[in-house]
């Protein structure tokens, strides 16, 4: 019988503990209920006795196969992990995978910092990986790797002699072919790219680049270039269909979002000479990923009584008539794609312009700190919480001065109510993590959900408040148009993270919107959300890979 096998950098083991970020809840929630393998790295860092490649995975030298985590959960899934070592976490996870591809693909080049180590360390930890996968590995079983932690995988799996279906999926953006020409090591990543079998990423645009990437570094290799002529000249049809959506009215998304369904691309099947036994196809194609709806939707319902009894008293109805008194919630990592210090200065820049939101007007930041090893993180980490202060400061009542907002505090802040007015701070910063229940929950209480990624693969925050939302009182989406949702989510206030004016003019908007436009914007998202799931998306790339 044929196995799945999922490869992924992080594995979410089965707990209780909350989980953080979008890639593990849907590959979680994917996974329950199916029978298959996890595999990945377990989160701990070991000391290594060797340099040795096939002793990386632990430090008494031993195989790392029989190292390795294992662990059986709800009789489907098992979970299949191991230790990074030190050497192998500094130069596979924190310099290549996340100081250069993961700045690369968000085109924050700018912010690159290789060492020498970096890239053979990066080609390592995939060659070990791929050595696990031989070692499982049955004839019928099929392997789907996530993310940009592993490009080359595939092409070590064949070195190997593995002829198995590998499909890869980035859930980050795939950036255009300008700044991959910035990066000594792309013509191999490229190449190594081409050796899975499908290969699938979030949008068209994403598509389009990709396929502008390949046609350079690959051309040599092609034997058939019929599909990609098509596909390159119908992806840019599609894109110039978004663009003309973009200027949609309101009364029109649901006709706009129906045209963009009906309109969009096929996959692009390429024929290449990579020197293998026959010529090799890959599959490139965009699979917006979607989230579970109805879970999230009884999520809200078993919390709904009692968050009521904790809150009601204190949050404002969200009615026809909106007053002052409402409260704008917003979910990041603390991340340079995730534009939050231009969320602070055009929040503050509104406060100036609407001063009758002062003392009123609630941003909630939920901010969880990332990848602090990197020196680059660690000064975005601490001008985030200074710009949080300083913000506070400025709009704090006079007689608050004296006992101003401190940096030192910013962490304590606590998510432990809705009240809008009562010792008001212009933000609420924390660094507390939710479980999803309370998540969706808070999502459910607030009046606007805010994502300003200045460049996003999909961004499943944007999705999960709109499914969280009460239909008869909605809230109002304000979504970033570089998020990859806002390929989709065309009926939310799209806003310009680089441009102050256009966010300050779609909050006014969104905190003003009649009850009738939020309930047309909120039921032509919701029904975009039942279209394309979780379980469309994992449909959809898996018949792919299955073929």
């Amino acid at each position: 019988m044929s196995r799945l096998i999922v490869l992924s950098n992080r594995v979410k083991m089965p707990d209780n503990n909350p989980m953080a970020g979008g890639l593990a809840v849907a590959l979680h929630d994917m996974l329950i209920g199916n029978s298959g393998i996890w595999m990945g790295w377990n989160g701990d860092i070991v000391d290594a006795c060797d340099d040795g490649v096939d002793n990386e995975f632990n430090c008494n030298g031993q195989d790392a196969a029989t190292d390795a985590d294992v662990q059986v959960a709800n009789k489907n899934i098992t979970y299949m992990t191991t230790a990074l070592t030190s050497k192998q976490y500094q130069h596979f996870y924190c310099g290549f995978a996340n100081n250069v591809l993961w700045l690369l693909l968000h085109e924050q080049a700018h912010l690159i910092s290789q060492a020498p180590e970096d890239y053979a360390g990066y080609q390592a930890v995939n060659q070990l990986f791929a050595k696990q996968l031989k070692k499982i590995i049955r004839p019928d079983d099929v392997i789907w790797v996530h993310d940009y932690h592993f490009l080359s995988v595939a092409y070590y799996c064949r070195q190997l002699g593995l002829n198995n279906r590998i499909g890869l999926f980035l859930h980050i953006p795939f950036a255009p072919l300008a700044f991959w020409q910035k990066l000594d090591q792309s013509p191999e990543l490229i190449k190594h790219l081409a050796h899975y079998d499908v290969f699938g990423m979030q949008t068209e645009q994403d598509k389009a680049n990709c396929l502008a990437v390949f046609n350079h570094y690959l051309k040599d290799s092609y034997l058939d270039t019929r599909h990609l002529t098509d596909s390159m000249s119908k992806t840019g049809s599609i894109l110039k269909t978004d663009n003309k959506l973009k200027e949609c009215s309101n009364k029109s998304a649901h006709t706009a979002q129906d045209f963009a369904k009906s309109n969009r691309s096929s996959g692009a099947q390429l024929v290449l000479n990579l020197d293998l036994d026959a010529p090799h196809r890959i599959m490139i194609d965009a699979y917006p990923i979607g989230i579970d709806v109805a879970k999230i939707q009884q999520q809200v319902i078993n919390s709904s009584s009692y968050l009521s009894s904790q809150y009601k008293r204190q949050m404002p109805e969200k009615t026809d008539i909106k007053s002052a008194v409402q409260q704008i919630i917003a979910v990041d990592r603390i991340d340079y794609s995730k534009g939050l210090l231009e969320r602070f200065s055009a929040y503050r820049q509104f406060l100036q312009q609407y001063p009758a939101y002062q003392n009123q007007l609630k941003l909630i930041q939920i901010a969880c700190p990332s990848r602090l090893d990197l020196p680059v993180y660690q000064r975005l980490y601490d001008d985030v919480r200074q710009t949080v202060n300083e913000v506070n400061q400025q709009f704090s009542p006079i007689e608050a001065h004296s006992d101003a907002f401190k940096i030192d505090d910013v962490k304590t802040c606590k998510l432990d109510t809705f009240d809008s007015t009562n010792n008001w701070q212009a933000i609420t910063y924390s660094e507390n993590v939710l479980s999803h229940g309370e998540l969706m929950a808070a999502f459910w209480y607030s009046d606007i959900g805010w994502v300003n990624s200045l460049k996003d693969g999909m961004n499943l925050v944007a999705k999960e408040y709109i499914a969280a939302q009460n239909p008869d009182n909605p809230g109002v989406l304000l979504l970033s148009d570089y998020a990859g949702a806002a390929e989709q989510m065309q009926a939310a206030v799209i806003i310009d993270p680089h441009n102050p004016k256009s966010i300050i003019q779609g909050l006014n908007t969104a905190l003003t919107m009649p009850l009738k436009e939020r309930k047309s914007r909120y039921q032509t998202l919701l029904q975009g959300l039942w279209q394309y799931d979780l379980q469309a998306w994992q449909q959809d790339f898996l018949e792919d890979l299955y073929r």
